[in-house]
């Protein structure tokens, strides 16, 4: 039963990664501790029906449309209120929905002549995406572009002193917020990143992500949020006193804060911010920002996923399916940990063989605990076989396993990607479409699960010591553990299920090669 074990191991572990269920909070008030400026402040969050959050319906919105997706910029605090893209399979979709007032991205909230900018009027200027406003002390002029061929856009914020006197300007500018909750687990992947220029990266999730807080640090690379698949990274063109978090009616916000201390009469402070607005794939990462694909993250083994991700993408390219390339990957890397599976497997056979003479042990000493225990282990000394010889392999594959599982499972690569009957192989694979739900079973039946259950079945008669003296417990995990992975792997997206069904196969093939050969 030490595979079993192993197997609970290695499905807990990925478990926790995977789905980073009630994530631990950061210690004390979630402050920036590398490299600090000054302690960071502290204010209590605005309650959620203080704050408005709904464009009135006299508001005018403007919607600029790009290349790759388009934004809604509203007159009301001159600030984008909602950002649509494109999914894998051409479909609209609302990355950034309903964001005003202060959620608006670019939206301002400052001290003095600029308080209340998120609320103010901005005029819409010459250009699509320009807006701006004007009081008796500041105009301020919003105005954004797209990238040509890229999912970038650029940001572009003019202050001008219009007084007679010099003015300090303090603000907070929104980079990002209302990004989308609406796919199988994004709650839970929600992240704010915040890089550093020392490739460091501070990473705020679960209810870090709504408290209010001013975190001034120096050095800052860009800031992102972030759900499974998509991202809003900001970096600024210019040098922020820190960043700012908040929760605005329950969904998150992350901006720049602004402190220069005066800026004299006639004279234009120009804040720029290039943003990338879409999936998280390297190459169209890259495209606006080397620097970017830090904000692809699988976990504390993101190198390895990454190697992996490259390999699955080149099968893909060749053969044009996704579904194939899983079934290539998979072979590929048990290809790879073949020489540990075969160690593994041969010294659970050398078990096996062994297992006899063990019994036999047992019924003779069976009332001195201690005389069998030692004559087991001559035993082993006498047949050179390693009881743990099983097990050290399996760990040393652990890594390679948990990397390709949140490959597979957090890859944006495999949304609306389709195989045989598979429509979208980042969701489950729906075979049969219920007209009503089950519980456990769903709104529909899944085949991948249930074909999978079945080969770890098989595995495990495989794989079972034949002996008499098999206790009742064993026998029973034999037939739960695979009854219980089948459980937990129903709702999973179905490129892991794929793959663990094709590496059950390869692995109960080899098996079965190997007790042929030593029949």
């Amino acid at each position: 039963m030490l595979a079993v074990t192993l197997s609970i191991v290695v499905l807990l572990t990925y478990q926790v990664i995977l789905t980073k269920v009630n994530p631990p909070p950061l210690p004390g008030a979630v402050r920036i501790q590398e490299p600090p400026v000054r302690p960071a402040e502290q204010k209590e969050a605005v309650p959620a029906e203080a704050v408005k959050t709904i464009l009135p319906d006299s508001a005018v919105i403007r919607t600029v449309q790009g290349e790759r997706y388009k934004i809604d910029i509203a007159d009301i605090g001159g600030s984008i209120s909602r950002i649509t893209i494109k999914d894998p399979l051409g479909h609209d979709l609302n990355l950034v929905d309903n964001a005003a007032y202060e959620a608006g991205v670019l939206s301002m909230k400052g001290s003095g002549a600029l308080s209340n900018l998120s609320s103010e009027n901005f005029s819409p200027g010459s250009a699509s995406g320009t807006m701006s406003f004007q009081n008796s002390d500041f105009r301020v002029e919003k105005n954004i572009a797209f990238l040509k061929d890229t999912q970038g856009m650029k940001a572009s914020l003019k202050i001008t002193n219009v007084s007679g006197a010099g003015k300090a300007v303090s603000f907070d500018i929104v980079a990002a917020s209302n990004i989308s909750k609406k796919e199988v687990y994004e709650q839970k992947l929600i992240e704010i990143n915040i890089c550093f220029k020392d490739g460091k990266i501070k990473r705020l999730t679960g209810a870090n992500l709504l408290k209010y807080n001013r975190l001034y640090a120096e050095g800052i690379e860009w800031i992102a949020l972030k759900n499974k698949y998509y991202a809003i990274v900001a970096k600024p063109g210019f040098t922020p006193k820190g960043v700012f978090t908040k929760g605005v009616a329950g969904e998150p916000v992350i901006g720049f804060i602004v402190e220069d201390d005066n800026v004299s009469h006639g004279e234009t402070r120009t804040y720029n911010i290039d943003f990338y607005v879409g999936p998280m794939e390297i190459k169209e990462l890259e495209k606006v920002d080397q620097g970017f694909t830090k904000v692809l993250n699988f976990g504390f083994l993101t190198s390895i996923s990454l190697v992996l991700l490259s390999i699955l993408k080149f099968f893909n390219a060749i053969f044009h399916n996704y579904g194939v390339a899983i079934l290539l990957l998979t072979l590929f890397v048990s290809l790879f940990l073949y020489p540990l599976t075969f160690k593994s497997l041969k010294s659970m056979q050398k078990l096996q063989e062994l297992q006899p003479h063990m019994e036999k042990i047992r019924s003779e000493h069976k009332d001195n605990p201690a005389k069998v225990n030692k004559e087991i282990m001559e035993l082993y000394r006498r047949y050179k076989v390693n009881p743990m010889g099983g097990c050290l392999p399996m760990f040393l594959q652990m890594p390679v396993f948990i990397a390709l599982y949140n490959t597979l499972s957090r890859s944006v690569e495999l949304k609306g990607a389709g195989f045989l009957w598979i429509k979208d192989l980042s969701m489950p694979d729906a075979f049969i479409p219920l007209k009503f739900s089950l519980p456990v079973i769903g709104s529909a039946i899944n085949l991948l699960p249930i074909l999978m259950i079945g080969a770890m079945i098989l595995q495990q008669k495989m794989s079972q010591i034949k002996a008499a003296g098999q206790t009742e417990q064993q026998k029973m995990m034999a037939v739960l553990m695979p009854l219980i992975f089948g459980f937990i792997f129903y709702s999973l997206p179905s490129g892991l299920v794929l793959y663990w069904l094709t590496n059950t196969l390869i692995t109960s093939g080899l098996q079965f090669m190997m007790s042929k050969k030593s029949a």
